[in-house]
């Protein structure tokens, strides 16, 4: 069975460790040690982990989920049922910059997200 630092590493393949952080807002040193088992991560960033790659916390900290269906066949969760979802790349620029100046990613985000409400609302004033 593989240990959550070696799947923690197998999700984030397409990522660097610096990019991987950024997202999950720790340090590149923090995800290191994570890899390497030498640490594990909160329930929080577990969460986070989860939430980012689309697999299930059970699955990341090796537990075995079996589950006795109506018709009596069993059914286990493998790695195999999750896709790591395409990295975009233009949003890590977005995350890079924030950093270099100083701003918190979270931060960006919601004024990304305020500037799109404003936008629709300017948009369906607009179509009246």
């Amino acid at each position: 069975m593989r240990t959550l630092g070696e799947k923690i590493k197998q999700l984030r393949s397409k990522l660097t460790q610096e990019e991987l952080a950024a997202i999950l807002k720790v340090e590149r040193s923090t995800l290191a040690s994570w890899e390497v088992n030498r640490r594990e991560p909160d329930i929080a960033t577990l969460c986070r982990i989860a939430d980012y790659f689309q697999v299930s916390i059970d699955w990341l900290v090796g537990r075995t989920l079996e589950q006795e269906t109506a018709s009596g066949s069993r059914f286990c969760e493998t790695t195999g049922d999750y896709h790591a979802p395409a990295v975009d790349k233009a949003w890590h620029e977005v995350i890079a910059t924030a950093q270099a100046y100083g701003f918190d990613p979270d931060s960006v985000q919601q004024l990304l997200r305020l500037n799109a409400k404003i936008a629709a609302a300017l948009q369906a004033n607009k179509l009246k």
